[in-house]
């Protein structure tokens, strides 16, 4: 255990701004700071800061706290990995060991170890037996040294249908438990074959490391796909892997951000080159998940995918996928003569990958090359066609970088700048017009009643002032609310247990629900309290028939079912039974 006083000394030595600006871009609004929140996708932000109170809040998906509880939310820590976690940032010793081990249900674990010892296998047969000679040849002919092979551990799985069932009996693994990790295929008898044969084996990780999936490529030419990788499981789902996310995700920096490749063979390839913050999806087009997924461990993404026309083409759909994440600074790098990056170092070497890895197109510059690509500009409508698609692009940025771009055009078309700036859509100057405003924000997605805004005032001011707590606690004053009365309860025990008045401490001695509602209650913004507006809060919810109540909830679970807000009828129904109890109580 941490002692409590180490606990508030580290959450009185962060500035929680600070710790979550690195992951989320802030800005000024009013007084807090807004950004995109990192827990669910969104254009517009309703992720808030209050750095006067020390917690956050997300309008949109409800989640609140201080920054221990972001900890948790964000990487998925317990409590006390969070505090260790903090405390790093903040240089404060804890003299404590903390266990880090990963909170998860015994059958995931058992699933984990299972692959991790199957792994273990492949990569033995690879690099110590006669069954993996020729495969551990054949990967040395392709360049691959013995600690790449190792690094990665590269496996083989021979030919034969039955390696992995003795294998697995031997360690008392059950018959479901192997049908469940994806490593076999099943007959109509419920016999058990294994999945992958004659295939050089790459182990699939998540990004802490654990293996949860393979992908096998073919080592004999064969009517078989070149590669195979494991079905989905309840560990492995190809739309959230990144294949070498695990370790490249600790070498990210603020100038060496993540490497996006095609495949994970460049991925290897471009580990031996002495790049190795390179990532890969699976043989698939890069997903919504993975995007997230890079966003959360780095601000700054390049995009490196093979130079021929399909590899050009999935650099397109990447860019336009990458393009609505604001989080990411993306940049693109091509490849000459349609070569993937392990035939770039092939023929070129180590620095010379490193080199090109330097000359980077923005998204807009890429797109520019793109359009123009097969388009035969000695053609005069043929080119009108692409300048007009081309400055339509243009028209989006900020005026510097028009210019550079437009110059660009000038060098591809022939055509004056001052022409094609003169040609630019209008609509540019609205685009300009409102990047210059801070970007709008989300400050609540909930409608509250008047009975409901009476008592987060009331909590709100008791929070902040000591009288108004001490007042409602002398008057006997209950919540009609039980959430609200639940978190009251629990701010009056803490401090009657001697702490400080800190609400952002406050919310690590609540529940998960409650923690986010009282984060939501704090970050409001209300006038001073005063005896008279105490009164009158406190008089409406004493005096306010019950039936009042529940003709309001009435009429507003009415609209909600009509438009369909499914989540908002849910509350107002709880809302709706709980006052029923009160009554006939």
């Amino acid at each position: 255990m941490i002692p409590e006083a180490t606990v508030e000394q580290v959450l009185q030595q962060v500035n929680i701004a600070d710790y979550i600006g690195q992951t989320v871009q802030l800005h000024k609004a009013g007084q807090n700071l807004f950004g995109l929140c990192p827990f669910h996708e969104e254009n517009t932000p309703s992720f808030s800061v209050s750095e006067s109170k020390q917690i956050f809040h997300c309008f949109s998906c409800g989640r609140g706290g201080n920054v221990y509880k972001f900890v948790m939310e964000l990487d998925h820590l317990s409590f006390p990995e969070a505090v260790a976690k903090v405390a790093e940032f903040a240089n404060v010793p804890l003299d404590v060991h903390i266990d880090s081990a990963p909170r998860e249900a015994p059958e995931v674990t058992a699933q984990k170890q299972i692959l991790r010892d199957v792994t273990d296998l492949y990569h033995h047969v690879l690099v110590n037996t006669q069954n993996g000679e020729e495969a551990l040849n054949y990967l040395l002919k392709r360049g691959l040294t013995q600690e790449t092979i190792d690094a990665f551990e590269i496996g083989f799985a021979p030919a034969e249908k039955n390696l992995l069932q003795p294998f697995l009996k031997n360690r008392e693994i059950d018959y479901q438990a192997q049908r469940e990790t994806g490593l076999f295929v099943e007959n109509q008898n419920g016999e058990l074959f294994d999945r992958f044969k004659d295939r050089i084996m790459f182990p699939l990780k998540d990004q802490n490391g654990a293996v949860i999936g393979f992908s096998g490529r073919i080592l004999h030419q064969s009517d078989q796909a070149k590669y195979l990788n494991s079905p989905e499981t309840g560990l492995f789902n190809k739309r959230d892997v990144l294949f070498n996310m695990n370790t490249a995700k600790d070498l990210f920096n603020k100038d060496t951000g993540a490497i996006l490749f095609e495949g994970f063979m460049d991925v290897i390839a471009a580990y031996q080159a002495g790049v190795k913050t390179g990532i890969a999806s699976m043989g698939t087009s890069l997903t919504n998940e993975q995007v997230q997924q890079i966003s959360r461990h780095t601000k700054k993404l390049t995009i490196c995918y093979d130079g021929d026309a399909a590899g050009i083409n999935a650099t397109h759909r990447a860019v336009e996928l990458v393009g609505n994440n604001p989080r990411l600074k993306t940049s693109v790098v091509l490849l000459p003569d349609g070569q993937d990056p392990d035939e770039f170092i092939k023929a070129n070497g180590a620095e010379a990958f490193q080199s090109q890895l330097k000359k980077e197109l923005t998204p807009t510059a890429f797109l520019l090359h793109y359009l123009s690509m097969d388009v035969d500009l000695s053609q005069d409508q043929a080119k009108i066609d692409y300048l007009n698609q081309a400055l339509a692009l243009v028209a989006k940025e900020a005026p510097i970088a028009q210019s550079v771009y437009l110059q660009q055009l000038t060098e591809t078309t022939g055509i004056p700048v001052q022409t094609l700036a003169n040609q630019l859509p209008k609509p540019v100057q609205q685009h300009q017009t409102t990047t210059m405003a801070p970007p709008p924000v989300v400050t609540s997605t909930v409608k509250f009643n008047r009975y409901q805004k009476a008592q987060r005032q009331l909590l709100n001011y008791s929070f902040h002032d000591d009288l108004v707590a001490t007042k409602l606690v002398s008057s006997a004053f209950v919540f009609p609310d039980d959430q609200y009365q639940a978190i009251f309860t629990a701010w009056t025990h803490y401090l009657h247990e001697g702490h400080a008045p800190n609400v952002a401490a406050f919310t690590d001695s609540l529940e998960g629900r409650l923690a986010n509602v009282a984060a939501d209650v704090a970050m409001m913004t209300l006038p001073e309290s005063s005896d008279e507006a105490i009164d009158n809060l406190m008089a409406l919810l004493a005096t306010t028939p019950l039936h009042d109540q529940l003709d309001q909830i009435k009429q507003e679970l009415n609209q909600a079912q009509r438009i369909g807000d499914n989540k908002r009828a849910s509350e107002l129904m709880a809302q709706y039974y709980q006052l029923m109890r009160q009554l006939k109580g």
